[in-house]
């Protein structure tokens, strides 16, 4: 396990500069979710999935040893958790992208969606034979 942690360590020191970046991003907008989880639901299925990712992240690249593949875990998470935030939290009446609760949302769910589009073109990239 030291010896994969270490591989996946050093092809992710070898990422731009800007994709390092965007990475402790989308962690730090996860981790954030710690405020909000003792009143919103789902606040806590968005703090639960970051285990989930990273079990999901760690099976991947045990396979593949490819750290480009890693996406794969936000693809299979967050699609459903998007879906999910949109339905219960941005379509329900008292949501207010004004509120605290509501700037975390739409930074999270744009950070997700931003995300997504990446892990897609990664997936396929790499599935097509160009990464």
């Amino acid at each position: 396990m030291g010896e994969m942690m270490s591989q996946m360590g050093e092809q992710m020191a070898t990422l731009p500069p800007y994709v390092q970046i965007w990475t402790n991003w989308m962690l730090l907008i996860v981790v954030v979710s710690v405020v909000f989880v003792w009143q919103r639901k789902s606040a806590r299925y968005v703090l639960l999935s970051l285990p989930v990712l990273i079990g999901i992240g760690l099976t991947v690249f045990r396979f593949t040893g490819n750290a480009h593949l890693l996406g794969i875990a936000h693809l299979l998470v967050w699609i459903p958790l998007f879906y999910y935030l949109y339905k219960v939290e941005v379509k329900s009446d008292g949501f207010k992208f004004q509120s605290t609760f509501g700037v975390w949302i739409g930074l999270l769910m744009t950070t997700m969606a931003i995300s997504l589009v990446l892990d897609v073109r990664d997936v396929t990239l790499i599935l097509l034979g160009y990464k």
